[in-house]
């Protein structure tokens, strides 16, 4: 399949682009300096020259905090760009996929949220998220929106690495304990993309690495291997900050696991995946 990527520089972006290529799919991948998807005439430009069979739209503004102060500047990009990408593939009959994020939700109701659940975003960044849900559920009838949450991977700053750095330099680690989730990697979320595109059944899905953990746990085992004073759990109210977290954001992936037919890696397992390249790749 040929496949556009939108935010081809960024970390979930330049995972998709190896994964895909490696299944044998022909990707363009457009980065930021190469494709403004603020800008409407340049998107049509541009896919009716490359004429893709799938726009996977991983483009996006992603500094929670600091959208709160940037309200507008998020919006531009993850409600109105996307919004361009689904005029433009419905006008050129290119069917889109959108990743979507777990802060869609307020995550009051402490079960795991279904795709067809009553979303309640509590944050800008969350809203702007939703905002481009909805462009893309307005304007197209061949879709996926993938929502994912607590990303971590290669080729960009995450909260894995962050963690990592600072026991390494022996800074105190204070993580709530008190916001659950599911840790996911970028690597085992775009062996997941690839396995849902070759299905064809669109839909609204929810995908992250397997299980359930906070903040606290997530970093614990993040450090485990090393020799480190322990990591201290506290409450959100012991650190705030700009945007409001959802308390409880876990999302429930049946469906996507019976439409992809395959059970979906343990957050533990992927975790210890990516420390594994990481420590081979400083190594050399």
């Amino acid at each position: 399949m040929k496949i556009l990527i939108t935010g081809a520089g960024g970390m979930l972006g330049k995972a998709l682009s190896s994964c895909l290529e490696s299944r044998e799919h022909q990707v363009k991948g457009y980065p930021r300096e190469a494709l403004d998807v603020t800008n409407y005439h340049q998107v049509v430009d541009v896919l009716s020259t490359e004429k893709p069979e799938l726009v996977i739209h991983a483009a996006a503004y992603t500094k929670v905090d600091q959208a709160e102060s940037e309200a507008e500047l998020a919006f531009l990009i993850n409600g109105y760009a996307s919004e361009n990408l689904a005029v433009s593939c419905n006008k050129l009959d290119i069917p889109m996929m959108y990743i979507s994020s777990d802060y869609v939700f307020d995550g009051e109701q402490n079960r795991p949220y279904q795709p067809w659940d009553s979303t309640g975003p509590l944050s800008i960044y969350g809203k702007t998220k939703l905002a481009g849900e909805r462009a893309v559920r307005s304007y197209l009838r061949q879709f996926y929106i993938v929502r994912t949450s607590w990303l971590y991977g290669p080729h960009g700053r995450n909260f894995v690495d962050t963690i990592h750095q600072l026991a390494l330099d022996g800074k105190p680690l204070r993580v709530v304990s008190d916001q659950f989730g599911s840790p996911t990697c970028t690597l085992t979320l775009s062996e997941t993309i690839a396995d849902l595109i070759n299905t064809k059944r669109w839909g609204i899905y929810h995908a992250t690495d397997g299980g359930v953990t906070n903040w606290y746990e997530f970093a614990k085992q993040i450090v485990k291997d090393l020799d480190v004073p322990a990591v201290q759990p506290i409450e959100t109210k012991d650190m705030p900050r700009p945007a409001t977290r959802p308390k409880y954001s876990v999302l429930d992936k049946t469906t996507l696991i019976h439409t992809i037919g395959r059970e979906l890696v343990p957050w533990q397992d992927a975790l210890a995946m990516y420390m594994s390249l990481k420590s081979a790749k400083q190594a050399v």
